[in-house]
């Protein structure tokens, strides 16, 4: 007896009804994914700022104070400060921020003592002080604002510097940080000095510290571990405050600057995350902020010694 063996295919009809299946499947599966991701590179970011926070809280307990925002060289020069003094907006000087001054407490210790950063000169022009520039750490960086480059180049009156990318800055208060010296800001990180735990008289539950700033905002990305404060007059931002690539601010009551503006200014704070920007507070809380807060809620959230009442959020 001899058997033939018949072969059959899909029918045209029958192939693009699969291939319809399949596009439904994927359409419904991808936004899982995202929100996944989303997901994981929101708690990531939330990982990294109470790692930032253990170490500011390690930091006031060996000085009593919590980091400054940044050191320049009229914070450790005497010599400089008075012939320099009074200076409306000292800013543009030479410096390392706060980013840089915790990181022995955040296992970064042959990092922070590649350089010297309580020199009163205050090299940073040196191949040590180079490489700090440039060195990225992981704990720095949100993994939603990964632009596929990890550092980004300045220009001023030294030259163009190369410096690693950080997604944080410390809160200086509510003022503008071009139109104020930044000792006398209203928040938690000044030049020139730390604050420390009585002066933060609002409590520290209530007193913003560090918060997400994304490649949204102008500069596109912040220096916050390798924090150097350059002279930039005539260079980037027009001779803003350099500051600005390591602090922020939220805004005052008449123009708050609340997260995530379709505008934002440099100072601004921001973050790819979806509806908001995650914040560490005073007393090592994280917390997510979302962009919809009363603008009054985060202005007041924004000082140390406002005697505001902030409200829900």
């Amino acid at each position: 007896m001899t058997y033939k063996s018949l072969k059959k295919g899909f029918t045209l009809i029958e192939l693009l009804v699969v291939i319809a299946i399949i596009a439904i499947l994927i359409g419904l599966l991808l936004p899982a994914v995202q929100k996944v991701r989303d997901a994981a590179a929101r708690l990531q970011c939330t990982n990294n700022l109470k790692q930032i926070g253990l170490a500011m809280m390690n930091y006031e307990s060996t000085y009593n104070r919590f980091p400054a925002g940044y050191l320049d060289n009229m914070t450790l020069n005497p010599v400089v400060s008075s012939l320099q003094s009074p200076v409306p907006n000292p800013d543009p000087i030479i410096g390392w921020g706060w980013g840089a001054l915790i990181l022995p407490y955040l296992e970064q210790e042959t990092l922070y003592k590649s350089i010297n950063i309580n020199s009163i000169n205050m090299n940073n022009t040196s191949a040590a002080a180079a490489a700090f520039r440039k060195t990225v750490i992981k704990g720095f960086l949100c993994p939603s604002d990964d632009t596929g480059s990890n550092t980004f180049t300045i220009s001023g009156t030294g030259g163009n510097f190369e410096l690693a990318k950080c997604s944080y800055a410390g809160v200086n208060g509510q003022e503008e940080l071009a139109d104020i010296d930044c000792a006398v800001g209203s928040g938690m990180f000044l030049r020139g000095r730390g604050v420390s735990i009585a002066e933060v008289t609002d409590g520290l539950s209530n007193t913003l510290f560090v918060g997400e700033r994304s490649s949204k905002s102008k500069p596109a990305t912040l220096p916050g571990v390798c924090t150097w404060v350059g002279a930039l007059p005539g260079g980037d931002l027009d001779g803003e405050s350099a500051a600005l690539y390591i602090l922020g601010h939220t805004g005052e009551p008449a123009d708050p600057h609340t997260p995530n503006s379709p505008t934002p200014h440099a100072e601004d704070f921001t973050s790819k995350h979806s509806g908001g920007v995650n914040f560490l507070f005073g007393d090592g809380s994280v917390r997510f902020i979302t962009d919809s807060i009363d603008g009054q809620t985060w202005v007041k959230l924004g000082t140390r010694q406002g005697g505001e009442v902030p409200g829900d959020y």
